[in-house]
């Protein structure tokens, strides 16, 4: 039976699939794959006992929310997902941590719900400050997590003031010079901007006096770093503090000495910009086009902020106030280029954090203006006539309403004409929209 096979073309039947060699078979097999996986199958991989297939699954997600939001996912899984990646986080490998982290973050920008969001921060803050897990804040993407959470999560000045105390107990841990700091530069760096960034969503007069007293000595030694990121992450937290224009929450001096303490930062800036070796610091920093040491000269000696500007989708974006200085750079540092140049055209978070509405264009480079609401309205004139509440005149109100009602409800009517061409013009760039491939960015 074999040969008989054999002879008469070699064809052989292997698991269903009727191949003509053995090579082909190999060929087949290895070209041949099953239905491609979605971002639900990546969910559902997310509870599997494999390391690798975890991995795998929130690498897929993490690129997903970050490149096209997936707004209807997030809400569709938000608690699930929090809760899996928290756990990632206790339990998981350190790359498991780390994807499950940025994750927590993501969702916490990309969801419409307050109440979600909220329980979200709440949730992350109680994991994190738990013994066992709050050696881990000063992994990276764990602080990055925390910061947008609270960011975006806490409901009021003192939720978010809890999380800058526990970032500031590590950032300056005492008053004792003799201890000796083991974090890197970068971890450091990464502390002081979350700090910043922070403190950019509160009114100087809403913070506490007795948590930060010290901050200005403590930012104006850091300025005397060799590190280039430390140093600007120092001077951006400055310029927040003297905007705040709430000394006094951050120094225990009297006025004529803030006014000393500022002379003197003011010099340690001259003297870093001015110095010729060291030229890093003195560049821009590519994720906000501002070079923080100049700037926060500038504005020290100007008391103002100079406008600057970033150009996102082809639209301009004015950055007149340090706060959206720090928030622009911070979330463009989380998302990357790509990711926060999408979440600035699409989420809606982002239009109201930076006051942002943008343009959106088709494939043929088209703007697509669709407004919040459009309403068609007609003014109708009638003039007053005294009328007499008597029976005669019955048949004159019955017909003002006749012609009330035409002029409105009738299909012939101006306001149904109207009516009937807004609808039409809403359904072109319905239709419009659905050919859109891709964004003018």
């Amino acid at each position: 039976m074999d040969k008989r096979r054999n002879s008469k073309g070699g064809q052989r039947s292997k698991r269903g699939i009727l191949l003509d060699h053995d090579d082909d078979a190999r060929g087949d097999l290895h070209n041949f794959q099953g239905p491609r996986k979605t971002l639900h199958d990546y969910f559902i991989d997310l509870s599997g006992k494999r390391a690798s297939v975890r991995e795998e699954a929130l690498s897929t997600i993490l690129k997903a929310l970050t490149l096209n939001i997936e707004q209807k996912f997030v809400e569709l899984n938000f608690v699930t997902l929090v809760y899996q990646c928290l756990h990632s986080i206790k339990k998981g490998s350190p790359t498991e941590m780390k994807q499950a982290a940025h994750i927590i973050g993501l969702l916490s920008m990309i969801t419409t719900s307050v109440e979600k969001v909220h329980e979200a921060y709440e949730d992350v803050l109680t994991a994190l400050s738990q013994g066992g897990l709050k050696p881990k804040l000063k992994t990276l993407e764990i602080l990055g997590c925390l910061t947008v959470v609270t960011f975006f999560g806490a409901s009021n000045s003192d939720e978010t003031e809890s999380v800058m105390k526990l970032l500031w107990d590590l950032i300056h841990p005492g008053t004792d010079s003799s201890i000796e700091r083991k974090d890197s530069p970068a971890v450091l760096t990464a502390m002081i901007s979350a700090w910043s960034f922070l403190l950019s969503t509160i009114d100087g007069w809403r913070l506490s006096h007795k948590n930060w007293q010290g901050a200005i000595t403590y930012f104006s030694i850091i300025l005397d770093s060799n590190d280039e990121a430390l140093c600007a992450a120092a001077c951006e937290a400055l310029a927040l503090v003297f905007e705040s224009n709430c000394l006094e929450k951050f120094t225990s001096a009297t006025k004529d000495s803030n006014k000393e303490l500022k002379d003197n930062i003011i010099k340690q800036l001259r003297s870093r910009l001015s110095e010729t070796g060291n030229e890093r610091i003195s560049s821009q920093d590519p994720r906000t086009g501002f070079n923080s040491a100049s700037a926060a000269l500038d504005f020290l000696e100007d008391e103002k902020c100079a406008n600057t500007h970033v150009t996102i989708g082809g639209q301009k974006l004015i950055l007149s106030t340090w706060s959206q200085k720090v928030q622009l750079k911070f979330l463009k540092h989380f998302l990357g280029n790509d990711g926060f140049v999408k979440h600035m055209m699409e989420n809606e978070n982002f239009h109201s954090v930076f006051d942002f509405l943008p343009e959106r264009r088709n494939a043929w480079g088209n703007v697509l203006y669709v407004p919040e609401r459009e309403e068609v309205t007609i003014s109708l004139f009638q003039p007053m006539v005294a009328r007499h509440n008597d029976c005669s005149l019955l048949p004159l109100l019955t017909r003002d309403k006749q012609l009330a009602k035409k002029k409105t409800m009738s299909p012939n009517s101006h306001l149904s004409k109207a009516r009937t061409q807004l609808l039409k013009k809403q359904r072109d760039l319905s239709l419009k929209e659905r050919e859109i491939d891709c964004f003018d960015y």
